[in-house]
Formats: structure tokens, C-alpha cells, sequence
């Protein structure tokens, strides 16, 4: 009993409005005889009783019907109980409807076709009548119960292909989480192994600049290092972590562009990690950039002075399908002697 209440309970206001409708429909159905007829004063009358039983019959229809729709049975046993439980509330639907004529005042279109042809009225109850009747509701309305069903069937299955859409993303997620967390491992080694030799050698050489080469390898190594451990970042740590690193070019005798970066009040904007940095090694890789400028605002630009950068190659690929997964967007421009690569993320 509790399981039917709850079903009850369950119904939608689009569902009871189609009930609604139908049984409306029903009602006007029998209202056209009305045009043959003079009914004179008791229209209003005639009409409020054609269209009050088609709803007591549809409430029923739609009570019975409720914890069918509701059951967990699946194919053949699930068509079986909403089949059972149309011709039940069918049933039960026209004995109401019978009883509610009886108790009733107001006349019938049959009382005033019966009343034109000097008739008794049409108020006996057969038996006869009430299997012809419960056979006339309970066609039309195993109707609507399939398209009901074949409408929540449709439903459940758009959720299913969506909870598979949803569960396939996940999997996509975290396979790229553990790609990102292979990336963050990758702190170079033998970028920090020469790193260390030169402060060694400049530490032998007594030169005045070797504590300032240890600092600096300290810092890269104290942004670089935690990613290991942490699955996000924001953009003030990746742009902490592309200053540490080219600091560490500079002390090993390269000649990384300078960098100037201008993040306002966007420094803690959430940031897929290492999404930048491999952008700044690439650059670094195709030609040689004398400046490297990051700026925030609605969109993330990271700009070189050097055009051609736009090339599609592995490296870039990989990014945008990364960035894809992630629901965020890459795009190149170049040219006038510089590129930029601004990067539009998910709202």
C-alpha cells in the first residue's frame, strides 16, 4: 500500500494534464449530438455533466495507472501490468461514472434525445451497458497509456546514453588527470642535473653569482615540485612556475626571452595545470624569442615577438585535445612579428 501511495505521490503535473485533457476530449465528443437537439435552458446543466464524468473516469484511469507506470518490471511483464491496470481503471473508472449519474441531478444528452421521442430517461443500470462502456474507455486509453510509455521509454533511455555520455567523460577526465600527473613529474631532470653541476661549478669558480643560481634553482624547485601532489593549479603558479624556468635557462648560459606577465586580479583563476609552460618550451624549441608576455582579463593570452609559432605539430595537438576534454579552447594567431595563444576556459 505504501508503494502505491508513493506513486501517487509521484505524479507530474504534465501527466495529470494529459489525463485532464483526454477525458475533456471524451467529453466533447458526445457534446456534438447537442447540435440535433434543442435543449433550451438545461445546456448548462447537460453540458457540466459531459464534462464532470469523463474526469472521474480519467482520475481513476490515472490512479490505477500510476503504480503501474511506476513498477520496476521490465518487456513483456511491464506491457502486461500497464495493460492490466488500463482495463482496471477503465472498469473502476465507468462504476464510478455510473454511480456519480445516479446521484446526479442533471440530465443526459440520452435523457434529452429519449425526451424528444416521449421516453423514459436513460438512468437504469445494466450490466450490459457497463462492459460496453469499460470496452469503449479502455481502448482509447490503452492508447494513451502507450504513448505514455513510449514516451517515458524514449526518456529513459536518452538518460541512459547521457549517464554513458557522463560516465565516458569521467573516464576521459581522469585518464587525462593521470596524463597531467605524468607531465607534472616531469620536472626535467636533466634540466635540474645541469642546473645543480652549474651551481657546483660556479660554487668552485668562486663566482659572486652562485648563491643566486642555487636561489633560483630552490625557487623552480619549490613551484615545480608540490605538482606532483596537486591535481589543479591557478594562473599566478603557472606563471610563477614559467618565470622559475626560464630563470633556470638563464643560468645555465642559454638566452630564454625575457618575460613579462600582468594577471590584475585573475591570479587565483582556476587553471588546468601545465597548459602554459609546455607552450613556452615549444616556443623555445621552433625559434628563438626575445620576449614572452602573459596577460589576463576574460581570456588567457600567452604572446611571443616572434611570428611562425602556429604550425600544428604533436606538441600542439596533444594541448588542444587535452584542452577539449576539458571543455576549454586554444586558439594561434600570428603574425606582424609576434604570435599569441590565447586560451579561452570553461565559464
Amino acid at each position: 500500500m505504501n508503494r502505491i501511495w508513493q506513486s501517487w505521490r509521484s505524479l507530474r503535473p504534465r501527466e495529470a494534464a494529459v489525463f485532464v485533457v483526454a477525458s475533456l476530449l471524451f467529453g466533447a465528443i458526445d457534446l456534438t449530438s447537442l447540435l440535433e437537439y434543442r435543449v433550451g435552458a438545461q445546456l448548462p446543466q447537460v453540458l457540466a455533466r459531459h464534462m464532470l464524468l469523463p474526469q472521474v473516469s480519467g482520475l481513476a484511469l490515472l490512479l490505477c495507472w500510476l503504480p503501474a507506470t511506476r513498477s520496476a518490471a521490465t518487456g513483456l511483464a511491464r506491457r502486461r501490468v500497464l495493460i492490466a491496470a488500463t482495463l482496471l481503471g477503465s472498469l473502476l473508472g465507468m462504476a464510478l461514472t455510473y454511480a456519480v449519474m445516479q446521484a446526479l441531478p442533471w440530465p443526459s444528452i440520452c435523457d434529452i434525445i429519449r425526451a424528444s421521442d416521449h421516453k423514459p430517461a436513460c438512468s437504469e443500470f445494466r450490466l450490459a451497458a457497463l462492459i460496453g462502456d469499460t470496452i469503449w474507455v479502455f481502448m482509447p486509453a490503452l492508447m494513451i497509456v502507450g504513448v505514455l510509455e513510449i514516451r517515458a521509454q524514449r526518456s529513459r533511455q536518452e538518460e541512459a546514453a547521457e549517464s554513458l555520455l557522463r560516465e565516458h567523460s569521467q573516464l576521459r577526465r581522469h585518464a587525462l588527470a593521470s596524463q597531467l600527473a605524468a607531465l607534472q613529474a616531469q620536472v626535467e631532470p636533466g634540466l635540474l642535473f645541469d642546473a645543480l653541476v652549474s651551481v657546483e661549478q660556479a660554487y668552485a669558480r668562486r663566482d659572486a653569482d652562485a648563491s643566486v643560481r642555487l636561489e633560483r634553482l630552490i625557487r623552480h624547485l619549490r613551484v615545480a615540485l608540490p605538482r606532483l601532489r596537486d591535481a589543479g593549479a591557478t594562473l599566478g603558479s603557472e606563471a610563477e612556475l614559467i618565470a622559475s624556468y626560464l630563470d633556470l635557462l638563464r643560468d645555465l648560459n642559454g638566452h630564454p626571452p625575457a618575460f613579462d606577465c600582468e594577471l590584475g586580479s585573475h591570479g587565483a583563476t582556476q587553471l588546468p595545470p601545465m597548459l602554459l609552460l609546455p607552450l613556452v618550451q615549444r616556443a623555445l624549441r621552433l625559434g628563438q624569442p626575445g620576449r614572452c608576455w602573459l596577460e589576463a582579463g576574460e581570456r588567457v593570452t600567452l604572446g611571443f615577438d616572434q611570428e611562425g609559432l602556429c604550425s600544428d605539430d604533436a606538441d600542439l595537438a596533444s594541448l588542444r585535445e587535452r584542452l577539449a576534454v576539458l571543455g576549454a579552447k586554444l586558439v594561434c594567431t600570428s603574425g606582424a612579428g609576434r604570435t599569441e595563444f590565447t586560451l579561452e576556459l570553461p565559464a
